[in-house]
């Protein structure tokens, strides 16, 4: 059921616990008449990030109406994908006075992923080691728990952790379940320390000082360039979750970073306040909410909190899934942690259509509804 706005239940003595598909090469064009030493062809498209673009066609042969014959113009370099560089040039016309010959074949296809897919950032420096054990990624100690990358992409889960607490405790509020098959696949889950420091861009929580919408998620935006480029993860499958402060984290990084957030899971998180928009218009990712209900308060209540990421969402054509679990606050049970990996599996970046436009599988708990 719908429900607008975020009820505000102030507790002063408390605080938040804690397609790769390839584009088609450029058409065949006609050669140019004889009218002198034909142009450059144009280059591929420009891609959004690192990649290469496709190569020049061949020249076509000459077929003169007038005696002789010129070399026709290459074929415009195939356009490079959302991570593409530029395609190669074309090459010359027929010369004056004699008909150029047909253009040359379109370029290669781009390298890139597919327009409409995600759009991953470049790294911003070094990139980091992905094992298993903790590290310092730009400043913050970060906790990763990493499989060994396959022939297969793999997953990538962000877990944030909530008020005062840990990246190991996020982690063992994931089920060892989803944590083996993450790694078993090639995996990565990455759980952020906040140090207590105050870091760039505006407190998810407002008054809290624990995760912030600046550097944080420069830092998550140089752990997907990483991952994607250095530990075979699949861009498609990039996911997050996260816990009361961490769970409106989760909220706000599905919202800021939809261009590459494939589902998010938040555990008695969401949205405080109306704040963060989409990212993107072309995609907006699936939600799986899990909160308290009534016993969910912490400064706010968190069922009003999931339900106001939950209006955003589903205002803008998003598919949005609210567990009421009704036993408190970031305090969902494992079988439910373990249906949240699950849909977040089932919904890839850009899944279409709606794996469960039709309806929950017939073994979610009841108290699980699309939200509407």
């Amino acid at each position: 059921m719908k429900r607008t706005g975020v009820v505000w239940t102030v507790m002063l003595a408390s605080v938040l616990a804690s397609c790769s598909n390839e584009d088609s090469g450029g058409s065949s064009g006609a050669g140019p008449a004889g009218l002198g030493s034909g142009g450059t062809g144009a280059a591929g498209v420009a891609g959004m990030m690192v990649g290469s673009g496709g190569a020049s066609g061949a020249g076509g042969a000459g077929m003169g109406a007038v005696a002789g014959s010129g070399s026709g113009g290459a074929g415009a370099g195939g356009s490079g994908g959302m991570l593409g560089a530029t395609g190669g040039a074309g090459g010359s016309g027929g010369m004056l006075g004699e008909t150029g010959g047909s253009g040359g074949a379109g370029g290669d296809a781009g390298t890139g992923t597919v327009t409409g897919g995600p759009r991953i950032p470049a790294p911003m420096g070094e990139c980091p080691d992905f094992v298993t054990g903790q590290t310092n990624i730009m400043g913050m100690d970060v906790d990763i728990v990493a499989g060994t990358p396959g022939a297969t992409k793999g997953p990538l889960l962000f877990t944030w952790h909530g008020t005062g607490g840990t990246g190991q405790g996020a982690l063992r509020q994931l089920p060892q379940s989803v944590q083996d098959d993450i790694t078993s696949r090639g995996g990565i889950i990455i759980a952020p320390n906040d140090n207590d420091m105050v870091r760039a861009g505006t407190d998810v929580t407002f008054i809290l000082a624990v995760w912030y919408d600046g550097q944080d998620i420069a830092m998550a935006d140089h752990i997907v360039g990483c991952a994607v480029e250095n530990h075979n993860i699949d861009p498609r499958q990039i996911y997050v979750t996260g816990c009361s402060a961490g769970g409106l984290m989760a909220g706000v990084m599905s919202l800021v970073r939809s261009s590459y957030v494939a589902a998010a899971a938040p555990n008695s998180g969401g949205v405080s306040t109306p704040t963060w928009m989409l990212e993107t218009a072309d995609h907006v990712p699936p939600v799986f909410a899990m909160h308290g209900g009534t016993m969910d308060n912490v400064f706010i209540n968190f069922g009003d909190s999931s339900r106001a990421l939950g209006d955003q969402m589903v205002a803008a054509g998003g598919f949005f899934v609210e567990c009421n679990h009704m036993i408190g606050h970031c305090r969902a049970p494992v079988e439910l942690h373990e249906k949240a990996w699950e849909f977040m599996k089932a919904h890839p970046f850009g899944a279409t259509p709606e794996p469960f436009e039709a309806g929950l599988p017939g073994d979610y708990p009841e108290y699980c509804q699309i939200y509407e």
